[in-house]
């Protein structure tokens, strides 16, 4: 779900919601749609790192090659960062993905990476992105080799930008609903508390929610989405066969609206837009497995990059036609002060690190 704006000013973007229904004379045929407004004002995202800068002799290496071989691998890689990202929208493995544009190649993956970035950048608006320092030593080592493409186009103050962008198919439209619905209940109905699974989340104040109380509180959302999450087994069986539980009530009355709960929070942990924990929660009984733990889901990286806490925090004000909360705002200041500090700190020993070769090599060529 790319980024709508990556402006820092406050806009808002209004929805049109058309809804038919009869008129009041006799002849049943006849139908006008109504329409419902909804505005929701456009936050900045959470900060995001970009991708490392290649050193001059790698830069060179790649400017060395022979035009025709520079040009196919920059291109295929920025095309494979662009399928993988918008087509199956599945997280980039930076490895991987460079290992497959460079075939036989060796030594240009970082200065290739700066191309394609430059490339998508000017073409398509869209920035090649890590996960932020303070995000990632929060989370497993397998998101430290992710690449996600976020979108930097500014948009206008009517949202033009992400109404082209996000109203193209209604399918997507509906897993882009979903994912704001579940973030909104993960970080505004979720905790905080120190957790004892094995990731902290996206942020040491990542609040998580069980997936009990979330499927509960979807259900008061939609009837027709189940109001307990679904059994080991059914999960198992959902994984294998791609196909989840059915919703309720048969196939009318809106049901064909209502997606396929189960199988789109798997796909939302399977593209980073959510996180998932086996953690205690007290003396809450629900849902406890044998090791006495419960299931539950946090915001992930790439929707904190995409969307971010902000943005969420904003939603929900917006949809309860409330300020939005002051706690929630202050919290997120806070983690994003932290984070500046602590990437200065990063910034400043790297610097170190670079220097200290140099002067190495030069003792050596004295001697």
């Amino acid at each position: 779900m790319p980024r709508r704006s990556r402006s820092t000013t406050t806009e808002s973007v209004s929805f049109i919601e058309e809804e038919a229904a009869h008129s009041d004379d006799n002849d049943d045929s006849k139908e006008f749609l109504t329409q419902t407004q909804f505005t929701f004002s456009q936050q900045p995202a959470d900060k995001s790192q970009n991708v490392d800068t290649a050193r001059t002799s790698e830069q060179k290496k790649l400017d060395d090659l022979n035009p025709t071989t520079r040009n196919k691998i920059v291109t295929d890689l920025s095309r494979m960062l662009l399928f993988k990202a918008l087509g199956m929208r599945d997280p980039i493995d930076k490895t991987k993905v460079c290992s497959e544009a460079l075939g036989e190649v060796k030594g240009v993956s970082k200065a290739a990476l700066n191309e394609a970035d430059r490339r998508l950048k000017d073409v398509f608006g869209f920035g090649v992105k890590h996960v932020n320092p303070k995000m990632e030593g929060d989370l497993p080592a397998r998101f430290k080799n992710r690449l996600y493409l976020i979108n930097e186009v500014v948009d206008d103050t009517a949202g033009t930008h992400s109404l082209n962008l996000h109203s193209a198919h209604k399918e997507s439209m509906t897993e882009r609903g979903l994912l704001m619905v579940v973030l909104s209940f993960a970080f505004c109905k979720g905790t905080s508390a120190v957790r004892s699974g094995q990731m902290k989340g996206a942020g040491k104040k990542t609040r998580w929610i069980t997936e009990h109380h979330l499927y509960s509180l979807l259900h008061r959302v939609d009837e027709n989405i189940p109001s307990e999450p679904p059994s080991a087994e059914g999960r198992k069986k959902s994984r294998s066969s791609g196909g989840g539980r059915q919703s309720l009530g048969g196939t009318e009355g809106g049901v064909g609206e209502t997606p396929d709960i189960d199988a789109l929070l798997e796909k939302f942990v399977m593209q980073d837009y959510l996180l998932r924990d086996k953690i205690d929660e007290g003396d809450e009984s629900a849902g406890k497995s044998e090791d006495g733990k419960v299931i539950a889901y946090a915001m992930g990286p790439r929707a904190a990059m995409e969307v971010g806490r902000r943005q969420v925090v904003f939603f929900c004000s917006n949809v309860l036609d409330e300020q939005p909360d002051p706690t929630m705002l202050r919290e997120i200041d806070e983690d994003d002060e932290a984070s500046e500090e602590e990437e200065e700190e990063v910034e400043g020993e790297e610097e170190v690190v670079e220097e200290q070769p140099k002067k190495r090599g030069k003792r050596q060529k004295r001697g």
